[in-house]
């Protein structure tokens, strides 16, 4: 072989190994050192603009690995963190950030913990309903664990996740069907049948006092 094309073929390998370790390891890396910083700061935070300006520089950092594993850690935190906010304008802008960085995850519709993803968001729109009593919030709710339905239909996790909706939602004919898939697979969850005969019993005792 021509020791010209020796050489290049030996700059060509060692630019592609070049590349593979800053794409696939220094970027990813610092990606999640960036993030490690922001939560180790994060007790600076004290208002809703802080904390999407902190956490936005980890979160559009470039990389190609590592996003869904910070969002997912980031919505973690806002979960957390609506359970102490009331106000409600507070409670949208943090919906609609951790919305935000949800919607390309969501839209692939794949990843190893993409159903951990989508009980994640739902269950930040079923606090944020809980909080406002704002009907889309439940919407919301219902639609990202029907989907976490779809990819596991028996997954405890989106199945509690609707059986909530529903019964927040006063829908008692799905509420049945859900209570019903539930109490099949886990019989002995006394809480579960506590809460369906409670929500029989007042359904029906508002029909009735609505006649």
């Amino acid at each position: 072989m021509d020791s010209q094309i020796k050489k290049s073929i030996a700059v060509s390998v060692a630019i592609f190994i070049l590349l593979v370790a800053y794409y696939g390891s220094y970027l990813p890396m610092r990606k999640s050192t960036v993030f490690i910083e922001t939560m180790r700061s994060s007790y600076k935070i004290k208002t809703i603009s802080d904390f999407e300006s902190a956490f936005s520089v980890p979160l559009d950092y470039p990389s190609p690995i590592g996003q869904e594993e910070l969002v997912r850690s980031m919505a973690n935190t806002i979960n957390g963190s609506l359970q102490n906010v009331s106000d409600p304008k507070a409670v949208s802008e943090l919906v609609n950030y951790a919305e935000k960085y949800f919607g390309p995850i969501i839209a692939r519709s794949r990843g190893m913990s993409f159903g951990q993803d989508i009980y994640i968001i739902g269950m930040i729109n079923e606090i944020a309903f809980l909080k406002t009593k704002e009907p889309k919030y439940l919407q919301a709710a219902e639609k990202y664990f029907k989907i976490g339905q779809a990819l596991g239909p028996k997954r405890p996790q989106v199945l509690y996740g609707l059986f909530d909706v529903y019964r927040l939602g006063g829908n008692i004919d799905e509420f049945k069907k859900i209570a019903d898939q539930i109490l099949s697979q886990w019989p002995n969850d006394t809480r579960i049948s506590d809460l369906v005969n409670q929500t029989l019993k007042t359904s029906s005792t508002t029909k009735i006092n609505n006649q």
